[in-house]
């Protein structure tokens, strides 16, 4: 069964597949994406749960009409735009922030003279897998090249290290969540609101904190007055301690300056730890900097506690029974390195 599918529109059509909601949409797109990975019609029409023949229509439409095969009861999937005006769409989407679909319908206006509603174009945006979300900040001093050699050259080495049992790789950070209720997003009854009291302290606590790169769940923690170098000193001693098995110990840390302390780095000299340093501006690199996160999102940001001391507890507590989340945050905390605004480098 031959199709004539591109390499452009057969990301289209994945696209699609992952993003539609529409049962009769996913079918048609996954019969399509079925045969050209060559699996045999017969098998499709088990997988997809439709008739042989429907399978042979759906692959007959799309060799007649192209994406536009997609078409139901609506006004088809890119209105009156072909393939390469999509792509060109989305190349556009890619490179450059528009804040409203008002903006997106006006560029597609100039572009092809087409003019589409602004529920279409909504509809058309979450088809092509892009959705209404709040930017990311990055730094601006980042260093994009640095962090891909450090990535590829240094890291890359050091977690392959760990896997063959040579050694240990902690990712080092400090946490200072602060007792108060943050408002968050959820799940909420239209016309209805959602309240959740706060308290008008600014009390912090102090978390000194280091995570295993290929054991979600060996987090060590350390609270602290403050975090400087004698906590960071304190802290090393509680991994060196419950990794005496260990030949070595990579501790990935930021540039803060009590790991560079003299007085700290001496004493390292003479224990199983290396330290390496991140390149500056990177805490995209600092895995635990996504662990920081989860324990708002569990425990900070939808919870309220009077006191700074239930506070406390509570974001202790979340660390003495982390083994509870370890579904989530395995597959949270993956060793993915984001280089910013390149693409994604995996070990």
């Amino acid at each position: 069964m031959v199709l004539r599918i591109d390499n452009t529109t057969l990301g289209l059509l994945r696209q699609i597949q992952r993003n539609t909601t529409d049962r009769t949409e996913y079918v048609k797109v996954s019969c399509i994406i079925f045969i050209h990975e060559k699996i045999h019609p017969e098998q499709v029409a088990f997988l997809l749960g439709v008739d042989l023949s429907t399978i042979y229509r759906y692959i007959g439409l799309y060799n007649s009409k192209g994406l536009d095969f997609l078409q139901t009861n609506y006004e088809g999937y890119k209105g009156k735009l072909d393939d390469g005006q999509i792509q060109k769409l989305s190349n556009e989407l890619q490179s450059k922030l528009y804040l409203t679909s008002e903006e997106i319908i006006e560029w597609v206006a100039l572009q092809f003279n087409i003019k589409f509603s602004k529920d279409g174009m909504v509809k058309l945006l979450h088809r092509l897998g892009f959705s209404y979300k709040k930017t990311k900040q990055v730094p601006c001093e980042a260093d994009i090249q640095r962090q891909q050699d450090f990535v590829k050259e240094e890291l890359s080495s050091i977690i392959e290290e760990a896997r063959q049992g040579k050694s240990k790789v902690y990712f080092m950070d400090a946490v200072h969540p602060t007792h108060n209720t943050r408002s968050t997003y959820g799940w909420i009854l239209k016309g209805k609101e959602k309240e959740l009291q706060t308290v008008s302290g600014r009390d912090r606590v102090n978390i000194n904190g280091a995570l295993n790169a290929l054991d979600p769940t060996d987090i060590q923690v350390m609270e602290c007055e403050t975090v400087n170098a004698q906590t960071t000193k304190a802290l090393y001693s509680k991994i060196l301690e419950s990794n005496q098995e260990a030949d070595k110990i990579y501790a990935i840390t930021d540039n803060a300056r009590y790991y560079k302390n003299k007085e700290l780095n001496e004493w390292i000299k003479d224990t199983k730890i290396i330290q390496v340093f991140l390149p500056p501006y990177s805490p995209n690199l600092n895995i635990i900097e996504r662990l920081w996160k989860f324990l708002r999102k569990k425990v900070i940001n939808s919870n309220f506690f009077r006191t700074k001391k239930e506070f406390r507890d509570a974001v202790l507590t979340f660390f003495e029974n982390v083994g509870q989340y370890k579904n989530e945050l395995t597959s949270l905390l993956t060793l993915n390195f984001p280089i910013l605004y390149s693409q994604s480098i995996l070990l």
